[in-house]
C-alpha cells in the first residue's frame, strides 16, 4: 500500500469518528454510516477504539520508507506523524476529558452551531441534524459526568460562562431561525438539551469545584508537547530566552519610533530618557483614537475592504477571485478563548460556504472604563491590525489557498492537522509586510501600535512557557504584560485567563513569525534580483500549513 494510500485511510478514518470535525471539514458520510446526525463520545469503549486506530496506523507508518518519499508526501507524512504522537500524548497523559469540562461545553456548542452556519444542505435537512445531535447530550454530559476526575477552578469558570453561551444559542439564536416545521421537534429537543446542560453546571458547581486540580502543564509534560504541537526541534528553553531577547529588542525600536512622536504630542516634557514613559504615554494618546462599542464591527468591516484594495494594489500576493467571507459576532459559547476575535475557515471540502471573521463585540452590561479600556486596546489602529492578522491578508486568505490544493486527501490533513507555527506565524509575518509595504502611508503610529502587538506576541511565549514550567504568578504575568509590554487591563486578564487554558499554542505566534522571517530572507538571498514578493508568498500559501522546514523545501522545489 502506498504512503497517499495509508493517509487518505487514516483522515477520512480519524473523520468518522469525530462527528463534529467531519462536519466542520465538509465531510458528511463515510461509507455505511451518516456523520451530520452523530456526535462524538468518550467512553471507554470509544477511547479504546481511538488507541486501536492509533496502534493500526502506526504499523501501516512504520512500513513506509520515508526515503522514497518526494517533498509533498514527506509533508504529509510529517503531518501524519505529528498528529499521531499529539494523540498517543492526549490518550495517555494530558486526558484532556478527565479533567477539561471546557471540552464538552464547546463540543455542544461547535456541533451545533456548525450545523447552523454552514449552508451545505437545505435547512430543514440541517435541523434535522441539528435534532439529532440535540438527542444525544443527555448522553454526553452523562460521560462527562462519570469522566472529569477533577478540573482547575479556572477551567470550570470558563465552561460555565461558555454553558450559558450554549443556553442563548439554543434558546434564541436557533429558536428562532428553526423553520416552522421542524418547530416542534426543535423545541422538545433543545429543552431536554438545555435542562441537561444546566444540570451539568449543577455538577460542575457542585461536585466538580470541590476537586480542584491545578492548571499548570508541569516542566516534563509541557516539554513533552512542545515538539510534537510546534513541529520544532527546538526546546522550551531555547524558544524562551529567543523570545526574551526579542523583548528587549523590541521596547528599544518602540523608544525610537515614540520619540519624535512623544515630542509632538508633549513638547512641553523636560526630559525624554525613562522609555516606559515615553513608550506609554505616546501609546496613550495613539490609543484615544478610537471607535465606539456601537461601532466596532462596522469599523472591522471597513478595514477589512481598506486591506484587500491596499493587498491588490501593492501586488503583496493574489486575491482569491470570490469572496466569501462574513464578518460575525463570536460564538458566545467560544469567548472564553476568543475574548478579542478570531477566524474560522471555510469547510476545506466545501471551501464554497464561506469563512467567519469572528469579532467579540463589547458586552452591553460592561462598565465605561472596561469598555474604554477594550476600546483604547483596539483603538483606530489596533483594529486595523487585527483585522489584517484574522483576514486580508492574514488568516482568511492563507485558507483560502489552502482550500485550492488539488488532492483532497492532502487539503484535509493540511487543514485539520496542520502545523500552527505556520499558521500563526503567517499571520503575524504578513501584517508586518504590510507595514513595510507602506499600508495606511507608513504611519509612525501605526508601527508603534505594531510593535506594541509584538510585544504581546511575545509576552505569549514568555507568559505559556514560564507559566507552565517556572511556577510564574498572576503577579508577574500581569505585570509582565501591563509594566513590560504596555497592554491595557482588560486585554492582560482575559490573555491570562486564556493562558490557563491552553498550552503551547501561545508559542506559536513567536515562532512562527521568525521561521517565516527567516525562510523570505533565505529564499531572497537565492534568487537575489529574481526574487518577486508575491511569487515568493504564493509558492508558499499553496503549500497549506505544513511544518516549517518542510515549507522550504517546497518552497524550493517549487523555485
Amino acid at each position: 500500500m502506498t504512503f497517499q494510500e495509508i493517509a487518505r485511510d487514516y483522515v477520512y478514518t480519524y473523520l468518522s469518528m469525530f462527528p463534529s470535525l467531519a462536519t466542520a471539514a465538509g465531510y458528511h458520510a463515510h461509507p455505511g454510516l451518516t456523520l451530520d446526525d452523530k456526535l462524538e463520545t468518550f467512553s471507554e469503549s470509544e477511547l479504546a477504539r481511538l488507541r486501536d486506530f492509533q496502534n493500526q496506523f502506526r504499523r501501516r507508518l512504520s512500513d513506509v520508507n520515508v526515503e522514497t518519499l518526494n517533498a509533498e508526501e514527506r509533508a504529509d507524512y510529517e503531518i501524519v506523524a505529528g498528529h499521531m504522537r499529539l494523540t498517543d500524548l492526549e490518550l495517555e497523559t494530558l486526558q484532556s476529558y478527565r479533567h477539561n469540562p471546557t471540552l464538552y461545553v464547546e463540543l455542544v456548542g461547535n456541533s451545533i452551531f456548525n450545523l447552523y452556519t454552514l449552508n451545505f444542505a437545505p435547512l430543514e435537512k440541517r435541523y434535522d441534524a441539528i435534532i439529532a445531535r440535540l438527542g444525544k447530550i443527555t448522553g454526553l454530559v452523562e460521560q462527562a459526568r462519570r469522566n472529569l476526575t477533577n478540573a482547575p477552578g479556572i477551567w470550570i469558570k470558563v465552561a460555565l460562562e461558555e454553558n450559558e453561551g450554549n443556553r442563548i444559542m439554543l434558546m434564541q439564536t436557533l429558536r428562532d431561525a428553526c423553520p416552522l416545521s421542524r418547530r416542534v421537534a426543535y423545541d422538545t429537543a433543545a429543552g431536554i438539551a438545555v435542562t441537561t446542560l444546566q444540570q451539568f453546571n449543577d455538577f460542575l458547581e457542585q461536585e466538580l469545584a470541590k476537586r480542584p486540580a491545578q492548571w499548570r502543564l508541569g516542566k516534563e509534560k509541557f516539554t513533552a508537547k512542545f515538539g510534537p504541537a510546534l513541529g520544532l526541534s527546538l526546546t522550551p528553553e531555547q524558544v524562551l530566552a529567543d523570545a526574551e531577547a526579542q523583548l528587549a529588542a523590541v521596547r528599544k525600536q518602540m523608544f525610537e519610533v515614540a520619540l519624535p512622536l512623544h515630542r509632538q504630542f508633549h513638547p512641553e516634557a523636560a526630559s525624554r530618557s525613562d522609555l516606559n514613559k515615553v513608550v506609554r504615554e505616546t501609546l496613550k494618546r495613539v490609543a484615544e483614537r478610537h471607535g465606539s462599542r456601537e461601532s466596532y464591527m462596522n469599523d472591522a468591516r471597513r478595514d477589512l475592504e481598506e486591506a484587500r484594495q491596499f493587498v491588490r494594489r501593492k501586488n503583496i500576493v493574489a486575491l482569491p477571485a470570490s469572496d466569501n467571507l462574513q464578518v460575525i459576532d463570536t460564538p458566545v459559547f467560544m469567548r472564553g478563548i476568543y475574548s478579542v476575535g478570531g477566524f474560522n475557515p471555510a469547510p476545506p471540502l466545501e471551501p464554497q460556504l464561506g469563512a467567519f471573521y469572528w469579532l467579540t463585540p463589547i458586552p452591553a452590561e460592561w462598565s465605561q472604563n472596561r469598555v474604554e479600556s477594550k476600546l483604547r486596546e483596539y483603538n483606530y489602529y489596533g483594529l486595523k491590525l487585527l483585522t489584517i492578522h484574522e483576514a486580508i491578508p492574514g488568516h482568511y486568505l492563507q485558507f483560502e489557498y489552502a482550500n485550492a490544493i488539488p488532492s483532497k486527501t492532502r487539503r484535509l490533513l493540511r487543514a485539520l492537522f496542520g502545523n500552527n507555527p505556520y499558521i500563526e506565524g503567517w499571520a503575524v509575518y504578513a501584517t508586518e509586510t504590510m507595514l513595510d509595504e507602506g499600508y495606511l502611508d507608513s504611519d509612525p503610529q501605526l508601527r508603534l501600535t505594531f510593535q506594541k502587538q509584538q510585544l504581546r506576541m511575545i509576552a505569549n511565549t514568555i507568559l505559556d512557557i514560564r507559566l507552565h514550567t517556572m511556577a510564574m504568578t498572576d503577579e508577574e504575568a500581569m505585570d509582565l504584560m501591563i509594566n513590560q509590554t504596555f497592554q491595557e487591563k482588560e486585554e492582560a486578564s482575559a490573555k491570562l485567563t486564556r493562558a490557563k487554558l491552553s498550552s503551547t499554542q501561545l508559542c506559536t505566534y513567536f515562532t512562527g513569525w521568525r521561521l517565516w522571517r527567516q525562510l523570505r530572507e533565505k529564499v531572497q538571498r537565492g534568487r537575489g534580483t529574481g526574487f518577486n514578493l508575491a511569487a515568493f508568498h504564493e509558492e508558499a500559501l499553496k503549500a497549506g500549513a505544513v511544518p516549517m522546514a518542510m515549507l522550504e523545501r517546497l518552497v524550493g522545489a517549487a523555485r
